[in-house]
């Protein structure tokens, strides 16, 4: 039987935000840790408040687009279709690390290839070949790098990185705030590109607020890459509440992921 031991997480208020092996902590160890986020102990590590702060947030943001290409100014009388487009959280290729952890624009990590190739999805989910002008916007639910990128500076264990970000969703309120935006704002699609371990939650929480949901591949993956492009769509229609059988709690939605 393999043991694995772990490090545990917190926030200045001893709340556990994830935990991490031991051998990532080493790794950790052997290298500059920037002190105004994080405190490093041995048996511990603490995220300070300052990793939160609104100059490390990716927020949402929303730009015209036609065929391939970003339009600057919109046409007059020009008919838009608006489109929701949901990542769970920013990847570590949205900051500038050199100018202090600075966040940048959301999907900037992979934007040529989602531009090369959104026109293409978006074929696939009307089943026309009309060349639309599309409002999108681009959505975090956590707007913060729940990779801890900046951290460990390489690639985490995905749990650990879920737990991070379950710590925003739930105990920040972002999924209060992702419905707050929902009820303000409504779009003509609402597609769903968060990789597997985070897209239940989001689903369940457009279930609440929209009819109709289309589940892709998230765009950094190498199915927007292949030579025959697959977006992997699932079209999930939120007709009411009935298509659940009872109200999930907290822990059962956790649960659900896995």
């Amino acid at each position: 039987m393999k043991v694995i031991h772990t490090i545990p997480v917190y926030n200045l208020k001893s709340q556990k935000l994830t935990s991490i092996t031991q051998t990532d902590f080493k790794a950790i160890e052997e290298r500059f840790v920037d002190p105004r986020f994080f405190d490093v102990q041995g048996q511990f590590i603490i995220v300070k408040n300052k990793f939160f702060k609104p100059q490390h947030l990716v927020r949402h943001h929303k730009f015209y687009i036609k065929g391939q290409e970003v339009l600057k100014h919109l046409p007059n009388k020009a008919t838009v279709k608006k489109v929701l487009f949901i990542l769970e959280s920013p990847h570590k290729n949205e900051y500038d690390y050199d100018q202090g952890f600075k966040a940048g624009m959301p999907l900037s990590g992979s934007f040529d290839t989602f531009l090369t190739t959104f026109n293409l999805l978006m074929q696939r989910i009307t089943m026309t070949n009309r060349n639309e002008i599309y409002e999108v916007t681009v959505y975090n639910p956590v707007p913060f790098q729940t990779s801890l990128h900046y951290l460990f500076r390489k690639t985490i264990n995905e749990r650990t990185r879920f737990n991070f970000w379950l710590h925003g969703w739930w105990n920040m309120r972002y999924h209060k705030e992702f419905e707050n935006f929902l009820e303000r704002n409504r779009f003509d699609y609402y597609i769903n590109a968060s990789t597997k371990a985070y897209k239940s939650l989001i689903s369940f929480k457009l279930s609440n607020q929209v009819n109709t949901e289309y589940q892709v591949y998230h765009p950094g993956s190498g199915f927007w890459n292949r030579k025959e492009i697959k977006f992997g769509i699932k079209k999930i229609v939120h007709l009411d509440d009935s298509h659940y059988m009872f109200q999930l709690t907290k822990e059962d939605e956790n649960a659900s992921v896995f």
